[in-house]
This record gives C-alpha cells, structure tokens and sequence, in this order.
C-alpha cells in the first residue's frame, strides 16, 4: 500500500509542486491569506472533501471520517508569509514573502491529501484526518493583529492559539507537520528537536516632563528604563544555560526633546526560554527589574505581556515513525536527531497539547527569513515531505490504528 501511495503522490507530482509556485507567487500576511485560503478550497474540492473555511479568519480545515475508531491525526500547512521587500518573490506593496517555507507546507499537507485519498490506502487506515490550513504562525504586524482583536475577530495574536481557543483542535489527537530547512540541495532533516518558547513585553516608564535646564523639577523616565534595563542585566547570571534563556531588550522611546526632561520611555523585549517554567522566572525578573528602575528614580511602571509562544515538544514514538519513513527519499546519513531550533513557533502551543512533530527538511537555500530564501530543490521541498507525510499517517492508522492510539495513550499533556 506504501508503494501505491507513492505512486500516487509521484503521478500528481507536478500538481503539489504548480500548488507550491502558485502560493509562492502570491504571498500573504497572517490573518490576511485569502488568495492562500481559495487554493486550499479549490484543492479540497478536487479531492471531494468537505470543509469549513473562515476559522480564525482565513483557515481552512477539512475532515475524512474513515470509520467510528476514536483517533483523529492532523496534517498541517502553514499559509502565512514573513515581510522581505528584497526576497525576488516578494510582494511589492505589502512585502510579504514565502521567506520561510510555508508555501511548500501547503503543497506538502496537500500532497499527503492525494497521496491517501487518491491511492485507495483509506481501506485500509482507521480513524479519522484532518487536512488544516493555518493562518498566521510569523508573529509579525502585531499592530495590525491588536486591531482585529479589539474589533473582536480574534483573541490570540497567533493562529494556532486562536484556532486552540475556538476548539478547532479539540478533535484532533495527533498533530504533525513538516517545516523547511535552509540546506541547500542537500535534503538535510532536523527531527526531534526543541525550540525556545517566549512571552514579548512593552514596559512603560512614566515620569514627570520640566524643561531640561530644571531637572529638579521633574522625574526623567529615561534614567528608570536605563536602570531598568541594569537591572535585567544584573540577572542574566542567574539563568540556568540548560534554559537557554534569551532576554533582548530595546528602547523605542526615551523622550520627545532634548530639553525637555524625558516624561515616557518604552522598552520592549522578548523574554525567550526552552520551557515555561524558566520562561515564568525570567519574566518575574525583568518585572522587578523594571519596576526598581522605575521605582528608584520615583516614577511608575506600567508592564504589558503579550502571550508569544510555548517551547516545542516533539513526540519521540511519532518522531520515529517519521524518521522511518523519511530514510527512503533522503537518506538515513541526512537525518540530525536533536538539533534545538533557536526561533519559536506556536505549534509549540499545539505540542502541549496533543503529540505533534515539526520535522524540517532540506531542498532551501539561503537564510531563513532572507532575501536569499530560495526553493533549491523542488523534489525535496515539495515531493519529499509529503511522501514520508502520508506514509507516516498510513502506519499511524492502519492496524485499527495501533500505532496512533499508543501514542495517543502515553502522551502526557504539558500544561
């Protein structure tokens, strides 16, 4: 049956990859992929299936009902774009680019689709699959995003977090996606790995205006951000190295006139951890950091968090099961247990949740989020993950879905 599949996913080979150069042809922003959301649509028509559309603005989910045994896997694609006005493929206006991948994800969650359903391999899986595709995983024009949530469209500046909270994976017991590698040519795959999870922060320090020849007269918000910002420092060698704590602070405003005593000064930061625990710790000390800078000069301190991302955990038994069937099309040579991803991502929200994996493999080049951001390998950007995708689906839920329902029994949730 793998080898149907196969076949199957090879005969609509130039389709997945027409699927890809479409989406990367017309990049979007999160909560703005539309254009992306109507290929989705059109592809699941194709193939016959059901869906619902508009979920968390733009996404996208449909469900194959196999038969009543109780186990649900998710394939996912991300839709969203970065913003790289010099990447060749960029859009000219908004500067949206497929910087990052996520068009091939698409294509790839796709192609599993053909792969299964057009195979015949559904005789013989149990269960259920549900094909999504996700809106906005950069967390990017948070501007933009703070406007829809207080015009009610959302509630969580990220699509995976929203969709969590709209119960859209409520249903789902196993998640598992593919991510790209900048590796060149070289189908190079990174499984297993974590990445840091984060919590971004806007620190208002406020102050007292007078004119700059009568500083007696006022209190300067400048000097508490500075000792704020002191005071994060005095605390970074408190930080375990196996936390992999990443606090990076700037100021983006520390007064309006030079003779003017400054009233407002603004820091923002990401406060960047490898698990919530060490993310909390860290955040309660640029807190007091924060407000004794304030403090110390007698101004006040207003502190805003913005929920980022939870720490990626990748199911190790599904991480498996993947690396399997990945050796045929790359190689067991090019597959690197382990590596940490130092960026973040909500499917880290996701992991806490159900097992999930966020494999990445090779077939880019270039600098992830760079104008250099390249397809050097259609076969292993497109082809290749979606092969060892719908393979991974098929072992997970033939044999009455043996190997889903383990995994599905001896996950323990993280949170």
């Amino acid at each position: 049956m793998k080898n149907k599949i196969l076949a199957t996913i090879d005969v609509c080979r130039e389709d997945i990859i027409a699927i890809g150069e479409d989406i990367l042809r017309h990049p979007e922003l999160g909560y703005k992929e539309f254009y992306t959301a109507d290929v989705v649509k059109r592809e699941f028509e194709k193939l016959g299936l059901d869906f619902r559309c508009e979920l968390a603005v733009t996404g996208v989910k449909a469900t194959v009902k196999i038969d009543d045994t109780p186990i649900n896997v998710c394939v996912i694609g991300e839709m969203d774009a970065v913003k790289c006005y010099e990447n060749p493929f960029a859009d000219k206006i908004t500067g949206a680019a497929h910087a990052c991948g996520h068009n091939a994800q698409v294509a790839t969650m796709l192609g599993t689709a053909m792969g299964l359903l057009k195979s015949g391999a559904l005789a013989e899986m149990h269960g259920s699959i549900t094909f999504f595709a996700v809106p906005a995983e950069e967390f990017v024009e948070l501007e933009y995003r703070q406007i829809l949530k207080n015009e009610g469209k959302i509630t969580y500046l990220s699509g995976k977090q929203e969709l969590i909270a709209l119960g859209e994976f409520a249903d789902v017991d196993i998640a598992m996606m593919v991510h790209s590698q900048a590796s060149g040519a070289v189908p190079e795959t990174y499984v297993g790995g974590t990445s840091l999870g984060f919590v971004a922060k806007q620190i208002t320090i406020k102050g007292k205006p007078a004119h700059g020849s009568t500083p007696y007269d006022g209190i300067n918000a400048l000097n508490g951000a500075m000792l704020a910002l002191m005071g994060i420092n005095a605390n970074r060698e408190t930080f375990r190295d196996e936390d992999r704590v990443r606090i990076h602070p700037i100021i983006t405003n520390g007064g309006d006139l030079v003779n003017v005593v400054p009233e407002r000064a603004v820091i923002e930061t990401y406060v960047r951890a490898s698990n919530p625990k060490a993310i909390e710790d860290a955040c309660k000390k640029v807190d007091n950091a924060a407000k004794a800078g304030a403090m110390a000069v007698g101004a006040e301190c207003e502190i805003e968090d913005i929920p980022g991302y939870m720490p990626l955990i990748q199911d190790k038994t599904l991480t498996d099961i993947f690396v399997e069937n990945a050796i045929p099309f790359v190689g067991a040579e090019q597959i690197k247990f382990g590596v940490d991803m130092t960026g973040s991502t909500d499917m880290g929200d996701l992991s806490l949740i159900v097992p999930s994996i966020q494999p990445t493999m090779g077939g880019f080049a270039g600098t992830a989020h760079g104008k250099d951001f390249l397809i050097a390998d259609k076969e292993a950007a497109y082809i290749y993950p979606a092969k060892a995708m719908a393979c991974t689906v098929y072992d997970l839920l033939k044999d009455d879905a043996a190997l889903a329902k383990k995994i599905k029994a001896e996950f323990i949730p993280k949170i």
